[in-house]
């Protein structure tokens, strides 16, 4: 009699090991998938704020009084390069800051291929072109 309760609580056991083992096999491919959605979005996100911040510190200098657009593209390609990002290009309209009238709109964009950030070479990010605006007054 104890040992046909042994011999249950061994296969009892393994019935449950092999349960848990399932289960992962199930599971975990789809908890990979959405860690690394999380990550690859996030880098999106973090892509996407830098080119913010690039844009912002290239027009805030370009609408100064003694604004200078060779100064204010630098600025702005300190601001990537500060956060390893290539391939971007920054264009400012109208292009020659310095002659604006006060209270002319100045416009930066600044564009990224999302390639630049990304962590899988496959993916819903994968092939696209980020672009953020800028607009400030001149001063």
């Amino acid at each position: 009699m104890k040992q046909n309760l042994f011999r249950t609580n061994v296969l009892s056991k393994r019935k449950r090991h092999g349960t848990a083992t399932v289960e992962l096999a199930l599971t975990l491919p789809v908890l990979a998938v959405l860690v690394i959605g999380a990550i690859e979005g996030a880098s999106m996100i973090f892509l996407r704020q830098a080119l913010v911040q690039s844009a912002y510190e290239v027009v805030k200098e370009s609408v100064r009084p003694d604004g200078d657009k060779t100064l204010a593209l630098e600025k702005g390609n300190q601001v990537l390069s500060f956060r390893n990002i290539a391939g971007t290009n920054i264009g400012i309209s109208p292009s020659d800051v310095e002659s604006l009238d006060r209270g002319t709109p100045v416009t930066v964009t600044v564009t990224a291929p999302s390639d630049a950030k990304s962590i899988i070479p496959f993916g819903p990010f994968q092939g696209k072109t980020i672009e953020v605006q800028a607009t400030m007054l001149k001063e």
